[in-house]
């Protein structure tokens, strides 16, 4: 099995014989952390100490998407999770939990508010793109136990309130010290039928293992930390490779997903500020300390600018080496912040490799594992 760490040289040789303008990088995402020290309460506004991890997420502006901001803020304990999702727009805002492949399967919250009127819906996307049904109508259960808004100055606010585990086979079962695999959109209008118009994006959503944060070992081992700052290079080889083949051949598909390495940088960064470590290079594109990272980059752009084709085979063959880099770091982890991020970061590189085989399928090429094992790549993308 190679590993990008293990085998630079041997991984090289064997990308290049089986696969034989710039997009600005989104703005960063940033997790604070606190005591949650006030009671919650479903009001429709953001207490300074009600929720203990709060995340802003950003869409720029694109085609179609005027661009904008939502703060997610949660807190949970063994049986709940309580959030607040604040959007700058009038329109909807949502969340989904935990999507198999763009929105597929994807457990989803959607919130309006107009006038004196708050509503929240309990739906599931059951396609790629949608549709999204209501858990009620699809024969599961409406699960919100509590939920509030509020609308002003140009800003839409939803609390809500509902189990980790429903039991509803339309909800997601989440699990205390779990990494959420979450999408988010919002539109400018309340309509449910409307298109999401203003931004969407992804992210990583970390449930605390208990009632109060910050019971995690204070330090890292050696072996760690190299772990910790090698993913994040690895994952920054990522963002650059998309965005350039996006630039190259105007694939949507690139720009989302370097907009989501971003994110998955921005959840390593977070523990290279939490244990003090540094950055081996700074953010610039292209630029990288580790040389089989540096060779492999230089390589992989080069074959994916050849085609399409060659774009998706490219990108599909780096996400299976992130897949086994994250899952050889998780054998060695025992730092539960670490642990926490890999799970996240690998639960999405596996996304990531469902949606470029997904998208070579439709080009008519099927796609075959390079370097995961064929149990677990029909794992991965199987249906």
């Amino acid at each position: 099995m190679f590993s990008m760490r293990e085998s630079p040289a041997a991984l090289l040789i064997g990308l290049l014989v089986l696969l034989s303008g710039c997009v600005e990088p989104p703005e960063e995402e940033r997790i604070s952390e606190r005591v949650a020290s006030e009671a919650w309460a479903a009001d429709g506004i953001v207490g300074e100490n009600e929720y203990s991890r709060t995340m802003v997420l950003i869409g720029p502006s694109r085609s179609g998407y005027s661009g904008g901001e939502m703060e997610i803020s949660w807190r949970n304990d063994q049986e709940h999770i309580y959030m607040a999702m604040k959007g700058r727009t009038e329109g909807w805002i949502s969340i989904g939990f935990e999507p198999l492949e763009w929105m597929k399967d994807a457990d989803m919250i959607m919130g309006t508010v107009e006038g004196e009127r708050t509503t929240v819906l309990d739906l599931y996307s059951t396609g790629r793109y949608g549709p999204h049904e209501d858990d009620a109508f699809l024969g599961g259960t409406y699960d919100i136990l509590e939920f509030a808004g509020s609308e002003r100055d140009g800003y839409t606010t939803i609390e809500l309130k509902r189990k980790l585990d429903t039991g509803d086979v339309f909800d997601k079962a989440l699990e205390p010290g779990q990494s959420v695999s979450v999408i988010w959109a919002m539109a400018d209008q309340d309509g449910r039928d409307l298109k999401h118009d203003v931004a969407y994006g992804e992210a990583i959503l970390p449930l605390i293992q208990d009632q109060v944060s910050g019971t995690i070992a204070a330090t890292l081992s050696p072996r760690e930390e190299e772990g910790v700052l090698f993913i994040w290079e690895e994952e920054k080889v990522a963002r650059d490779l998309y965005a350039e083949l996006y630039r190259e051949t105007e694939m949507a598909v690139f720009l989302d997903l370097a907009r989501s390495e971003q994110s998955h940088m921005d959840q390593a960064k977070a523990l290279v500020d939490k244990y003090h470590l540094v950055l081996p290079v700074g953010d610039e594109t292209g630029s990288f300390s580790n040389q089989s990272l540096i060779d492999l980059y230089d390589e992989l752009l080069v074959q994916g600018m050849r085609s399409q084709e060659e774009a998706l085979k490219v990108a599909a063959a780096f996400e299976e080496i992130s897949i086994m880099d994250l899952e050889r770091e998780l054998e060695v982890a025992e730092n539960e912040d670490v642990r926490v991020v890999f799970q996240g970061l690998l639960a999405g590189s596996r996304k990531h490799l469902r949606s470029y085989v997904r998208d070579l399928e439709e080009m008519g090429i099927m796609y075959a594992p390079q370097y995961i094992s064929e149990k677990e790549f029909e794992d991965v993308v199987g249906d």
